[in-house]
């Protein structure tokens, strides 16, 4: 058998654009201006803070300068409705970088334990454990998955687990795969952070597939493909494998990594090739993408969220994490979040879109977990050593 444990730090979402809302809010009536991704939710809530009827709230949704799941919580826009009700007059507000770095909301810390079995050159079992800081789903979730016929109530589990075991798939054949999560209750200010639940725990299960591919003295690439329950995975490997010239010969220090990920109707497969001669200082120099998402209505969208994914996957695979130190999150700007700046990113991206093989599918999370894989593969292949703690350079 092989073990592995992980641990992924607590992530701001850190948009460009800090939460801001306009409101003004007069007797029998309030309108409000503000980006939102659960606008309805907002509407309710915010309407039974003011005791009004929901068709008295008007809510003008937009444009947002970021978002990622931050945007999927309100603070701002509740806060304005309650100060411009006790004002009687219009207010605009806008929270500081600290107030959301320190005080907002963040992907949850998490440690993950994976057992593989292997025997006779097959993998026979897979259990992966997850425990995380419980992640606050209260958004709209409970009713989108009730909307879905989804009974809570009768499975007898958290609306966490439920989304937990509803979107994190293993797309291998790995024998008897087994995913269970438990969730810490502490009182902590967590969100959906783009991808949820999938940017830690397939990124666990990408790193054991590699490690299990050398364990059993084969190719990495090899090794997922010849488990792949699709073609059109297989398909997405051979267009990396090929664009990206895999397992060439490279100076030491230096290696290419793989990742792999399907989700919301759509694959990825991401090749990278880091520098890492400095480890203090590692460098992405060069990604080649290859994504599957049936038909593809926005071509050059889809390439933007699939690069923006990939400055993710660098981001909290090598740089970016939140310290809680004696419960206060240490990190209160950009000055020492340290995600990705220009400097990190690759100067070679290079995007391979399939063509048409379906309905159109979702990329927005897509890409997370296969880029942040295909970083910490490439780390492991080319340092020679095991990353167990994420971000490396925390």
């Amino acid at each position: 058998y092989l073990d592995g444990e992980f641990d992924f730090a607590f992530v701001n979402h850190a948009p460009m654009e800090v939460l801001t809302a306009v409101a003004d809010v007069r007797p029998g009536r309030a309108e409000l201006w503000f980006a939102a991704q659960s606008p309805i939710i907002a509407q309710q809530t915010i309407a039974a803070e003011l005791g009004l009827p929901q068709s008295a709230v008007t809510v003008h949704v937009v444009r947002g300068g970021g978002s990622f799941g931050r945007r999927l919580f309100f603070d701002a826009a509740l806060e304005a409705a309650q100060i411009s009700k006790a004002a009687g007059r219009p207010v605009k507000l806008m929270w500081t970088r600290n107030d959301d770095m320190r005080h907002g909301r963040m992907r949850p810390a998490s440690h993950h334990r994976i057992r593989a079995t292997y025997g006779l050159g097959q993998v026979l079992t897979w259990e992966h454990r997850a425990a995380t800081v419980r992640t606050d789903l209260s958004h709209g979730l409970g009713e989108a998955l009730t909307g879905a016929g989804f009974n809570l109530t009768v499975a007898g589990i958290s609306l966490a687990q439920a989304f937990f075991l509803l979107t994190e798939k293993n797309p291998y054949n790995v024998g008897i795969p087994t995913q269970l999560l438990a969730e810490l209750p502490l009182q902590l200010h967590t969100g959906s952070w783009r991808s949820v639940y999938s940017g830690t725990v397939r990124v666990a299960d990408e790193i054991m597939m590699d490690e299990l591919a050398r364990r059993m003295g084969q190719d990495e690439v090899a090794f997922r493909r010849a488990r792949l329950r699709d073609a059109a995975g297989r398909a997405l490997l051979d267009t990396v494998v090929k664009a990206g010239d895999w397992a060439r010969p490279m100076p030491a220090g230096q290696a290419q990594g793989v990742g792999y990920h399907e989700e919301n109707g759509g694959r990825v497969a991401y090749l990278v090739e880091l520098d890492a001669t400095d480890r203090a200082n590692p460098r992405v120099t060069k990604a080649v993408i290859a994504a599957d998402v049936g038909q593809v209505i926005n071509p050059r969208g889809l390439e933007a969220q699939l690069t923006g994914a990939l400055s993710d996957g660098i981001s909290v695979i090598l740089l970016a994490g939140n310290h809680l130190d004696n419960g206060t999150f240490r990190e209160g700007s950009y000055a020492d979040f340290h995600y990705a700046r220009q400097r990190n990113t690759p100067p070679t991206v290079e995007i391979h879109l399939m063509p048409p093989s379906g309905a159109p599918g979702g990329a927005g999370e897509l890409g997370v977990p296969a880029a942040s894989a295909a970083v910490a593969n490439a780390w492991a292949r080319a340092t020679g050593t095991s990353p167990r703690s994420f971000p490396i350079n925390f």
